[in-house]
């Protein structure tokens, strides 16, 4: 595939990499889906995963180098969590919840593969999910994490999409983890919405 036109998607990618690593976002490649819909990037991939086992240990942090990665094949772009950058996952009932007063305005992404979820993107912070958010089936992915960032596709159906965009002027400045968590929790508390059966 190493000689193949570029696609549309192919660019986008790239593009997304580039734009992550001039945030200050580190990334790492991941598998994609080729034409033959089996999954590519690494020795027999048996699904959406980084392409190195050194991911943690090895960030991608230089536009030229993402530059000559995303040239060679159409990688997934996973965002390394913990170095700078955490993501804060919602099942979709609390989204409706939201935007509110007391939350600060974070970029956010939507999932691909239902149950649907939400990603808010937060400055790294202390690394613990309050046991409140927890049980409301909140997860935190810090250090030893990765999550995949638009227009990253991690099954056969439509990619990861931006719901606010991380280049919007209320979004750009990134809040911290431990910030946010307090805002969800505040309004979790105010509306009774608590843990429960809900899987989605």
């Amino acid at each position: 595939m190493s000689g193949t036109a570029m696609t549309v998607g192919w660019v986008e990618l790239r593009d997304a990499a580039l734009s992550a690593i001039r945030r200050g976002w580190p990334v790492t490649p991941g598998t994609f889906l080729g034409s033959d819909r089996r999954w590519h990037g690494r020795d027999e991939p048996t699904g959406f995963c980084p392409i190195w086992d050194t991911w943690r240990d090895t960030p991608i942090t230089d536009p030229a180098h993402a530059q000559e990665m995303w040239s060679q094949q159409p990688y997934g772009v996973l965002l390394v969590c913990g170095r700078g950058v955490d993501v804060l996952e919602l099942p979709h009932r609390l989204f409706g919840l939201l935007p509110a007063p007391g939350v600060p305005q974070v970029p956010v992404a939507a999932t691909a593969v239902p149950p649907r979820r939400w990603l808010l993107f937060t400055a790294t912070g202390s690394g613990a999910l309050s046991g409140e958010l927890a049980s409301a089936k909140v997860r935190l992915h810090t250090a030893g994490a990765w999550v995949a960032l638009p227009p990253t596709a991690v099954e056969f159906l439509s990619p990861q999409r931006w719901l606010e965009p991380p280049q919007n002027p209320s979004t750009r400045r990134l809040r911290t983890t431990d910030e946010v968590q307090h805002g969800l929790l505040t309004v979790l508390l105010r509306s009774g919405t608590g843990a429960d059966d809900d899987q989605g």
